[in-house]
């Protein structure tokens, strides 16, 4: 009888792992997203979502790291983000749940310390007790993802962001808004497996199991054009009964060449890639997914496909799919086929996994085709194409002066698309040695000057509850709503621009321009690679959340198909909810390499080493002249006692 308790205690907590919705559980939910992209690249996206009651001290499924961390750094928000190459708008349209910058991104907010709590040292100052939140943050993520994140704890690194890194209408509650951010970003941090590993350590089956099992293959990841693996952290009170849950979302995304993953077919006009095949999985011996993780409540799979692309599961071991259709907004009236999109939907929780595995027929796997004939498509879908590309670069020429200018163009890949009336929010942090002048700061509109002078305080924007699909029309020339710049102290703090225009849908070209000198650093300042240059973190363009891009048909109850995956995605609406999500689209600009004036390295090895020669032959003189005894000394000894000697031998010759 004790044992038949202890079997039903052990089947109920697997049981609340299982069933999140239950208070005080845990839960764990893995989706995939594979999407065809043009010019011969496919994007894999791999989600993770887990929470967990946040003052628990015991975990089945959740990791305790981020449980500790969240408790001890009293973080309300922190992302941390590793991404090697950079993702192309222009080519491949909206990345599926956004971008982030090459090298290490972490930006987090911070709960106030209680009035009655001891913090870990004795700052009482908010902004202390902050900076020694991010510091202890730094310090655990970077032990844990082995990345070097403590350079992130350099004053003349991290800055406080105001507007970049806020929700676009508010926040849910009130102290949201209010909470300061810290941001700090590693351009030139190295991306490896080093990094992958703890990643996948953190999910309850690592990559044994369910979604995490399609990223087996290091090489295949790791020689894509882009790959980015962000993992946040959120604490979050439930509003049934006020308890604080810890929750943790961690996306890869991956983009991989299609066309070197093709496979020959009995048609020949109509490739076929697999998504094993492409993800590398063949190379371990693997023919896809073997099932789903044991933890994970939900645990799916998504094909977005558009015309000429169809995708289809190469068994029937996860069932029929749920299939849906979706019209791109503003589509072409000319071809509005080619704007269709379709959704497929895989529940790998209900896949049947019996043996035998030997032929493959025990695993999913996608399979991606294109129509017979169907030319390859070059330019992304009019749903998927961005507003407005952008793109920074340094002006002026030397390495005393300069400029940076950051430029948003226009984006309409369709004459039936209209431009909209739209705010942007533009973020920059320079380093301290690139000194901006404040009185060249610019900005135009279709080449005229804005007012920049008349323009607020970002601190008196309030919250903004601007919504991009119900913009008043308004005419005339765009504006300056807010600004915030802080100057730049040597070898203490960067300098920061934010700015939230206003950009009418007359206005084309968009320019925020600043001129700058170049300092000159000590020479123990310089990196061992000083001729290289200094890598400048990437700027940040904050756009409202995306209009209605996609809007999916109710289908076999397509309002009941819960995805953590889908709400995240960029500009999708199910169910008919055709309000915009909070967080905005936030699109990185390219890093800078920035020349410094250089001092001749080799000048003071060429006087270190005449300087050396001159003394060594001073020096090596007078010191042998001192010690070393002359050739001379003695001479009339020796010539006596040789006569002597002879005249010994003499005598006894006589004798």
């Amino acid at each position: 009888m004790p044992l038949a308790a202890l079997f039903a205690a052990l089947v109920a907590s697997r049981a609340g792992v299982a069933d999140g919705s239950r208070a005080g559980a845990e839960s764990f939910d893995e989706e995939a997203l594979m999407r065809p992209l043009p010019d011969g690249k496919a994007v894999f996206v791999a989600h993770f979502r887990q929470s967990a009651p946040l003052a628990s001290r015991h975990f089945e499924s959740f990791p305790k790291a981020m449980a500790q961390i969240a408790r001890e750094t009293r973080v309300a928000e922190a992302e941390l983000s590793f991404t090697q190459g950079r993702w192309d708008d222009k080519r491949w349209g909206r990345a599926p749940v956004g971008t982030k910058p090459i090298g290490a991104e972490l930006w987090a907010s911070f709960h106030a310390p209680p009035a009655n709590a001891s913090v870990r040292s004795s700052a009482t100052d908010s902004a202390d007790a902050h900076s020694e939140d991010w510091d202890a943050l730094t310090a655990h993520m970077g032990g844990l993802f082995c990345a070097s994140l403590s350079r992130m704890n350099a004053r003349e690194i991290v800055v406080e962001p105001a507007l970049a890194f806020s929700r676009w209408n508010g926040a849910r509650d009130a102290t949201r808004s209010t909470r300061r951010k810290k941001h700090g970003s590693l351009p030139s941090e190295s991306v490896c497996v080093e990094n992958l590993t703890p990643f996948l350590k953190l999910l309850p089956c690592r990559d044994r199991a369910g979604v995490a099992e399609a990223l087996a293959s290091r090489t295949t990841l790791f020689g894509a054009p882009y790959v980015s693996m962000s993992t946040l952290v959120e604490t979050t009170k439930s509003g049934d009964d006020g308890e604080w849950r810890v929750v943790l979302t961690q996306t890869l995304t991956v983009a991989l060449d299609r066309a070197a993953a093709q496979e020959t077919t009995d048609d020949a006009e109509k490739p076929e890639t697999r998504l094993s095949r492409l993800l590398g999985l063949d190379r371990k011996g693997k023919e896809g997914i073997s099932g789903a993780c044991v933890a994970a409540r939900l645990s799916r799979v998504h094909a977005e496909t558009h015309a000429p692309f169809a995708a289809a599961a190469t068994s029937d071991v996860a069932g029929a799919p749920r299939e849906h259709t979706a019209l791109c907004e503003r589509s072409a009236s000319k071809d509005a086929s080619k704007a269709l999109v379709r959704l497929k939907t895989w529940d790998l929780a209900n896949m049947d996994a019996r043996p035998p595995f030997a032929n493959g027929n025990g695993f999913f796997d996608v399979k991606l085709s294109r129509d017979a004939g169907a030319p390859e498509p070059r330019a992304p879908l009019v749903g998927y194409a961005p507003e407005f590309l952008a793109e920074r670069h340094l002006t002026g020429s030397g390495n005393r002066d300069g400029g940076v200018s950051i430029e948003l163009r226009r984006h309409l890949p369709s004459s039936d698309r209209k431009p909209l009336d739209t705010r942007v929010r533009v973020f920059q942090a320079l380093p301290w040695y690139v000194r901006v002048f404040a009185h060249t700061l610019k900005v135009t509109f279709d080449g005229v000057d804005a007012n920049v002078a008349a323009s607020r305080s970002v601190t008196d924007l309030g919250r903004n509850h601007f919504d991009a699909s119900s913009a008043p029309e308004l005419l005339g020339d765009g504006e300056v709503e807010g600004l915030r710049w802080s100057p730049s102290r040597d070898r203490t703090r960067p300098s920061v621009l934010e700015a939230q225009l206003f950009v009418p849908s007359s206005v084309s070209v968009v320019r925020v321009s600043a001129r700058f000198e170049k300092a000159f650093l000590r020479t123990e300042e310089f990196p061992p690679d000083a001729n290289r240059g200094f890598d400048v973190a990437p700027a940040v363009v904050a756009f409202p959340p995306p209009r209605v891009i996609r809007f999916f048909r109710n289908l076999e109850g397509m309002d009941a198909l819960e995805s953590p995956l889908l709400d995240r995605m960029e500009g999708l609406v199910v169910g008919g909810n055709t309000q915009p999500a909070e967080v905005p689209e936030r699109v990185y600009l390219n890093g800078l390499l920035l020349t410094l004036p250089t001092p001749d390295f080799s000048m003071p090895f060429n006087v270190i080493t005449l300087v050396c020669t001159a003394m060594s032959l001073l020096s090596g003189g007078v010191l042998s002249a001192l010690t070393r005894r002359p050739a001379w000394a003695g001479f009339k000894e020796q010539k006596a006692e040789q006569k002597k000697k002879l005249a010994e031998l003499a005598k006894r010759a006589k004798a």
